[in-house]
């Protein structure tokens, strides 16, 4: 059986790693940096599997820091989508204007 305190301080680092990981790829999908994506979501997953390998084991206040990190995840992604919709339609903008002034040369 593991140490509490180590358990703990394992918990604290991967919920650390997996803020810093959300935020990696919120920030890679923003400049469009998608292999880099790829990779980092690798890793938060891996990171999620070795959390709930140990759920079980979670006391309320890492249960409630684990969902935290799930809400501000879910943020991220909205935040991302939203900014990912609006360049799209920037660039269609962008793209028609292109268009119409090509067809009147």
């Amino acid at each position: 059986m593991r140490n509490n305190t180590n358990f703990n301080e394992e918990l604290d680092s991967y919920f650390y790693k997996l803020e810093q990981l959300s935020s990696k790829i919120a920030d890679s999908i923003t400049i469009g940096n998608f292999g880099e994506v790829t990779k980092l979501d690798l890793a938060r997953k891996i990171i999620l599997q070795k959390i709930s390998k140990d759920a079980a084991n979670l006391n309320i206040k890492n249960k409630k820091r684990l969902k935290l990190i799930w809400v501000n995840n879910c943020k991220l992604i909205e935040d991302t989508q939203s900014s990912i919709t609006k360049k799209q339609e920037d660039f269609n903008k962008l793209r028609k204007t292109f268009k119409a002034y090509s067809q009147n040369n």
